[in-house]
């Protein structure tokens, strides 16, 4: 006599319960992630251009930066406290620290925390 082989009701149900709570999980965090990848382009932008910043105040290199998150539709996505412009010498260094909070399921937040940094300017 054979055995039956294949996938039980129950096994198909789990498996089927585990992908749609990773999809689930995925949906609500990859926009996030990819928010901050375009917050990285902007610094990564900025260090390009050593003299992008040239000759500015904090507050215009604030304004800058607010505007190149505007074109790309992510003007409320930190506090303005959350940005920290210092001069170092002939360079800016500027530090983003932040957090997200993403609804995933009924009262469930999802919190990610976010860093970047860049260092514009000639040394």
């Amino acid at each position: 006599m054979r055995q039956q082989a294949g996938f039980s009701l129950v096994l198909v149900a789990v498996l089927l319960g585990l992908l749609g709570f990773a999809g689930l999980f995925a949906l609500r965090v990859a926009p996030l992630y990819f928010d901050h990848w375009v917050i990285q382009e902007v610094f990564a932008d900025l260090e390009a251009s050593p003299d992008a910043l040239e000759g500015q105040t904090p507050r215009q290199i604030r304004r800058d930066i607010d505007t190149k998150l505007r074109v790309n539709s992510l003007s409320n996505l930190f506090d303005r406290d959350a940005l920290d412009i210092e001069r170092n010498g002939r360079q800016w260094l500027l530090t983003l620290a932040y957090e997200r909070r993403a609804s995933f399921v009924s009262n469930i937040d999802l919190v990610v925390r976010f860093d970047a940094s860049a260092t514009v300017g000639q040394p």
